[in-house]
């Protein structure tokens, strides 16, 4: 027997799979889905493109916003107190339809004006408020006035803003800066002293109150040189504080604007 070594033997080579021909092989998917995109797109412009022909070029750019950002673009305005029947109405109702539709005639007064749209803007966007007391329009020889109950601006004892009330005076604010007038913002409490560090006296949380009321107006395009807060503390009752009930109703805000002309409310007060 030979002691020669033996040859050795070759292992046959096992061919390696490419890592980047797997990666490449679904790369399709990504054009596929790119194309599917386009073409939802031009449906989309199609169909938009027919709603520019009946003058709408508002959806126009909506529908076309919402193929590629996919944002929201409108938002409700803050439901207060018990539900209105209907469907929610956007803020920009008020400017864009109820105002423009409830312009009256050049014989009509301004304060007619202004009491026919503040009577509408309530009716149709807070009916629920009003069946329950809570705002009312209501009008005299002098004044338009506007009472809101102390409840739907604050909570108990503050004097800040809520959202609801925010959005509330929002609403107000598109009549009142259409048609300038002298605004005086009055705040009353009910009689029951304060219980707050804050807060000094009911003076001082009926002045804080309508100041709050009179910063948001401001600040949603109210002139500040035709509006002033006063605080009447309990001192103007609207009922007699001998309950619950009563002091509700006596808790309250109220705008009061004036029919007379003027340029400002410091001559208007003091001149």
């Amino acid at each position: 027997m030979s002691d020669a070594p033996k040859p050795p033997r070759r292992r046959r080579a096992i061919p390696k799979t490419s890592s980047s021909n797997t990666q490449g092989r679904d790369r399709w998917i990504l054009s596929y889905a790119d194309f599917i995109t386009l073409l939802f797109a031009f449906f989309v412009a199609l169909y938009s493109l027919s709603l520019q022909s009946n003058g709408d070029e508002q959806r126009l750019k909506e529908s076309l916003d919402g193929v590629f950002e996919a944002v929201q673009k409108s938002v409700k305005p803050i439901n207060i107190g018990e539900p209105v029947v209907g469907e929610p109405k956007d803020i920009d109702v008020i400017e864009t339809k109820i105002i423009p539709e409830a312009i009256p005639s050049i014989e009509e007064s301004r304060s007619s004006v202004i009491f026919s749209l503040l009577d509408q803007v309530v009716e149709s966007q807070f009916t629920g408020l009003r069946a329950l007391g809570e705002i009312a329009v209501s009008e005299s020889a002098d004044w338009v006035s506007l009472e809101l109950n102390s409840g739907l601006l604050f909570g108990q004892g503050e004097y800040e803003l809520t959202n609801e009330a925010v959005a509330l005076l929002m609403v107000v604010a598109n009549v009142l800066k259409r048609y300038p007038s002298v605004i005086l913002v009055e705040g009353n409490t009910d009689n029951l002293p304060v219980v707050s560090s804050r807060l000094v006296s009911n003076w001082h949380l009926s002045s804080l109150r309508s100041s709050s009321v009179v910063d948001e107006l401001v600040y949603r395009g109210v002139n500040p040189k035709m509006i002033a807060p006063i605080g009447f503390s309990s001192e103007h009752p609207q009922v007699r504080n001998n309950n619950e009930d009563g002091r509700q109703q006596n808790r309250r805000v109220v705008l009061r604007i004036s029919k007379r002309d003027a340029d400002n409310v410091y001559d208007y007060l003091f001149q």
